[in-house]
């Protein structure tokens, strides 16, 4: 009996283990995809992603997780954000002019420079005024109650 639980113990060793949800990677697959210029990735997930000069402009990105994620300078406007996740991802000289986000969520997100010309945020999640001085509106920008938008020309 005791050879045997040796050998259970030795097999055990060697099989992989689940990754923990919070532990795994991006998909890799839908990162290659937006690369290669496609726009639509309703749902994906591209937490901690380098996406840096990327563009998605009026893609489907519905419901996508973008957590942690570099989006730097990424061409945003006009794509369908609704429900997605921002959560401490860097958008700085990000383009999310005319962009859908009812119910996206930019909790700790870097706003610096980015551009919300035009964008409804009113029913965004997670925005601070903090973040929204450092961003660049118009007019037309929309932003939750009792927050102010920062205008650049």
């Amino acid at each position: 009996m005791l050879p045997l639980l040796a050998v259970l113990v030795s097999v055990s060793a060697q099989v992989p283990r689940a990754i923990p949800a919070s532990v795994k990677s991006p998909d890799t697959i839908a990162i290659a995809s937006i690369k290669a210029g496609h726009h639509d990735c309703p749902h994906c997930d591209l937490m901690g992603a380098d996406l840096t000069n990327q563009c998605v402009k009026r893609g489907n990105l519905e419901g996508a997780k973008f957590d942690g994620a570099k989006l730097v300078l990424m061409c945003m406007s006009y794509a369908d954000f609704s429900g997605a996740s921002f959560r401490n991802a860097d958008l700085a000289g990000a383009n999310l002019a005319h962009a859908k986000v009812e119910n996206a969520d930019f909790t700790g997100a870097n706003l610096s420079i980015t551009s919300i010309r035009g964008t409804d945020l009113s029913r965004a999640i997670g925005l601070t005024q903090v973040q929204l001085a450092r961003a660049c509106a118009d007019s037309e920008t929309k932003v939750p109650a009792g927050l102010k938008a920062k205008t650049c020309s």
